[in-house]
């Protein structure tokens, strides 16, 4: 089985009012990067939510946000 020796999600945060979604970036092979997001029931919320907890992160979005975390052109994860 292949390893993946680079990281693939990037950034991870939560939009004002909706806390059952979390956007997130990820980078692609290419090295170009691509805005997604996972809802509740999505097996990749449970796993970053996870993260996000453990790092302290409660979001959603404060003052000092990141550009993206802005944008809503994000694409919803298969």
């Amino acid at each position: 089985m292949p390893v993946i020796a680079h990281r693939v999600v990037l950034r991870a945060w939560r939009h004002k009012n909706q806390a059952d979604k979390i956007h997130f970036v990820v980078a692609r092979a290419d090295g170009s990067t691509r805005r997604l997001w996972v809802g509740k029931d999505h097996f990749m919320y449970e796993i970053l939510d996870s993260h996000l907890l453990a790092m302290g992160y409660t979001g959603p979005a404060s003052g000092r946000t990141d550009p993206e975390e802005t944008q809503d052109d994000t694409e919803a994860a298969g």
